[in-house]
């Protein structure tokens, strides 16, 4: 190349080309890519595809005409990896910083240098913790004890969603996110997302879909009770049934003699007691066994039905009230359960279900069970949580006092010194959190440095301008923190605000993980990550950049030196090319016209290694041979920018004697 990347670098920064303008004619496009995780070296385990297919698409769409956010950097929250060296305090230092920069900037990631927001300092950190309290003190964010799953160390604490063998259950005090209220709300912004049912499928299961089962029980007063059970497969464990008062018509299952007791009991003030026998039972209709029926007000559920087996305080009641239960799973297995003795759980199930069905005995339904999202990490590596406890467990918001952080011994302090009550509480806001909320934020950021509320006005108007997120370029295991996490938070704000806010995804791009030629996964484990630094150096930025994006992005990458060897010679024999000289008239037009309308076609459709898969095979078919007119070279060469911007700028500089840069010229429609 005759220019330097140098030269491009402080060009494209000097020509503001990455600028988010004030611009009220262009046409806006919300592009986001997920932040690739830190370490010591830049980007190590290879996953660079979903930096560089954002920017494929924001420089496609700033030479088209658009108004392009792309927000872009790399996560340096929650994660532990930047603790390597002894002297890296809770998140990297400027030295890592600045390796990943100039990665960045090799690859040709645009960077608006103006705009920059340090995730690891006061102003993003304050704005992360000012969300969290407010979502507290609407009462979304709880602090309480909530199941989650740990590590063998007993470190780490991870929501249910991450479930796996590795991990065992526990409870623990922690902050969580109740979605419960807004679960309906959750389910229809899935169903009207416009995604492949799949995807959808995949955010669905998230919420812990199952089947519920509504079964009429007779009574031994002859009536009928409707109950509705969520774990269907116990049925036979079922030891006795509460109703509530205010169900409507209790009384029905309750005999005539025992109005007396049961009037005392509600005129008294029992609701911690056990409640009152109603004199009737519910017979079991998979094992024949008589359920008794209590009044209580213990539970404020209208039906409450108590399985010893599932839950331990059900259990310890029986024992108290000298109730007969009985154990209906045995090592794994269904005993004590009519026709599902032997069988595996979720095999009963299923057999059970299929067999009220078929008798027409039940209604079958699916429900969401998840309620809880655990916002809680109990290290400090993060933003840490914003609150103070006191001896008597009151917690104190620091609302007033953001950003709470490290000091350079690492040590947390807050902007000022306060009179509050109370100590710090231990952990940090995880990595759930701070990652699912980048996309809102990222939006707040005109002025940085300017603290805004997630739930203000002009928060508000910035969602709606922006019409939600263009294209989200995620790997498949962010679509919990990057897509069903941020929906919560949109299904929040729409409640909070009484508003409608548009659809906040409009595509979602799915990046498989990066192999190494033995098939390895690309971890530090396996000791086989990449040197991105060496290939830039060795390939050069356009090379490294196209070699990436020439693969499927839904299937896995195996990365291979040789093929980005191959792929580095093949760029500097179309630089060549493209000094020959150029003809007056040939008959190419009508080919450069398909090649055009197949692009645009292409790149329409997002399927990107198929546009650079067509570029380059139009070249090594048809342009190779021709000697083009100088116009039909320069669509080639716009074509070709967002793949390989730098030799690009360098061809349009050098032989077309552009005065400005090519983006300025225009897109090609």
């Amino acid at each position: 190349m005759k220019n330097s990347y140098e030269y491009w670098i402080l060009k494209w920064q000097k020509s503001k080309t990455f600028r988010v303008e004030n611009d009220r004619i262009k046409p806006k496009s919300y592009l986001f890519s997920s932040f690739p995780k830190t370490n010591m070296y830049g980007f190590q385990n290879g996953n660079v595809r979903q930096v560089l297919t954002g920017d494929f698409l924001a420089r496609y769409q700033r030479m088209a005409g658009y108004n392009v956010l792309f927000p872009t950097g790399f996560d340096s929250l929650c994660l532990s990896s930047f603790l390597e060296n002894k002297r890296h305090n809770n998140t990297i230092d400027d030295e890592i910083s600045a390796i990943f920069e100039e990665q960045m900037l090799n690859l040709g990631v645009g960077i608006d240098d103006l705009k920059e927001i340090d995730l690891k300092h006061n102003d993003y950190l304050a704005d992360l913790q000012l969300a969290f309290i407010e979502l507290y003190e609407r009462g979304y964010i709880k602090y309480n004890y909530i199941e989650v799953y740990q590590d063998k160390t007993k470190q780490k604490i991870f929501d249910s969603y991450y479930k796996n063998s590795n991990l065992t259950p526990n409870r623990v005090l922690a902050f969580y996110l109740d979605i419960s209220e807004i679960k309906e709300n959750i389910i229809k912004s899935i169903e009207t997302l416009p995604l492949s049912f799949d995807l959808k499928n995949e955010l669905f299961k998230i919420l812990e879909p199952s089947q519920s089962l509504t079964i009429p029980f007779l009574v031994t007063n002859g009536s009928k009770l409707n109950i509705t059970l969520k774990e269907p497969q116990f049925i036979g464990g079922i030891s006795f049934i509460l109703i509530h008062p205010d169900y409507i018509d209790f009384s029905q299952y309750t005999l005539y003699e025992e109005y007396s007791a049961i009037e005392k009991y509600l005129a008294d003030d029992n609701t911690n007691d056990f409640g009152v026998f109603t004199g009737t039972y519910a017979v079991n209709p998979l094992t024949g066994k008589k359920i008794p029926i209590f009044v209580s007000v213990k539970f404020d559920i209208d039906i409450y039905v108590a399985n010893p087996y599932l839950n331990s305080n059900d259990r310890q009641m029986a024992i108290e009230e000298g109730l007969p239960f009985v154990d209906v799973v045995q090592n794994g297995v269904f005993i004590e359960s009519d026709f599902l003795n032997g069988l595996a759980l979720e095999e009963g199930k299923k057999l059970l279900i299929d067999n009220f069905l078929k008798a027409e005995m039940a209604t079958v339904n699916t429900y969401y069970s998840k309620d809880k999202i655990l916002l809680s990490s109990l290290d400090t590596y993060g933003a840490l949580i914003p609150f103070l406890k006191d001896n008597d467990n009151n917690i104190y918001s620091l609302k007033n006092y953001l950003p709470l952080t490290f000091s350079a011994k690492f040590r947390p302090i807050l902007s000022e010194d306060i009179d509050v009550p109370g100590s710090l509480m231990a952990g940090s806001i995880n990595h759930l959190f701070s990652t699912g909320l980048l996309p809102f934020l990222a939006l707040l950021y005109d002025d940085i440095g300017a603290s805004t509320s997630i739930f203000s006005q002009e928060a508000l108007k910035a969602y709606v301008q922006w019409k939600g997120i263009e294209t989200l370029t995620i790997s498949p295991n962010e679509l919990f923190e990057l897509v069903f996490f941020p929906l919560c938070i949109k299904v929040i704000i729409e409640k909070e605000k009484g508003a409608n806010l548009p659809p906040l995804f409009q595509n979602i791009i799915l990046v498989n993980d990066t192999f190494d030629e033995k098939y390895a996964l690309m971890i530090r484990a396996n000791n086989n990550l990449f040197d991105l630094s060496h290939q830039l150096k060795v390939y050069g930025g356009d090379a490294v950049r196209g070699y990436f994006l020439s693969k499927s992005l839904n299937q896995d990458f195996v990365f291979s030196e040789d093929e980005l060897a191959s792929f580095a010679n093949l760029i500097k024999v179309i630089e060549d090319y493209f000094y020959k000289e150029f003809v007056s008239t040939n008959d190419l037009d009508a080919k450069i016209k398909e090649l055009i309308k197949e692009s645009n076609k292409l790149i329409g459709e997002k399927n990107i290694e198929g546009y650079v898969a067509l570029l380059l095979n139009f070249y090594k078919t048809i342009l190779w041979k021709e000697r083009p007119t100088k116009k039909q070279a320069l669509v080639f060469l716009k074509l070709l920018y967002p793949i390989i911007p730098f030799l690009v700028e360098d061809l349009y500089k050098e032989v077309f004697m552009g005065k400005y840069l090519i983006s300025d010229d225009g897109w090609i429609l």
